[in-house]
């Protein structure tokens, strides 16, 4: 899969090409309340070129990388063709930098971009961790 610029911010909604994407939330709340943020995210990525066609909600008590919740969600990018992956903050992916550098090398390596709503409409690579707060 080609990657491409999906950051088309102020492009009229009806004719830009939106590029797919799923959104990434780390939550136990109830479900209703997990549907809500997805809608909210929603709001937010398609102005910017992305439309979220799927989420995956991670319940798990742990943050760090090795957890089974992550395993599913590569399993799950495997399987579709997402181009982007939503997420509300970075910090719901991890806290720990390192782990958050092998999140980003894994996802990257699959071809697919990072886009935090919390920084904004710029595709996240290794490099740009730490400039993120992580």
């Amino acid at each position: 899969m080609n990657k491409r610029n999906f950051n088309v911010v102020e492009n009229n909604a009806n004719n830009q090409e939106l590029a797919k994407g799923i959104a990434f939330i780390k939550s136990r709340r109830a479900e209703l309340n997990v549907v809500q943020m997805v809608e909210n995210m929603r709001d937010q990525a398609i102005p910017n070129g992305v439309i979220i066609n799927d989420a995956y909600c991670d319940r798990s008590m742990t943050r760090n990388y090795d957890r089974e919740a992550l395993n599913v969600f590569f399993a799950t990018l495997k399987e579709e063709e997402f181009e982007v992956v939503v997420v509300r903050s970075l910090n719901e992916i991890t806290d720990d930098i390192y782990d958050l550098e092998e999140f980003v090398k894994t996802i990257t390596n699959m071809g697919i971009w990072i886009y935090s709503l919390e920084v904004g409409p710029v595709p996240i690579t290794a490099s740009h961790a730490e400039d993120f707060g992580c």
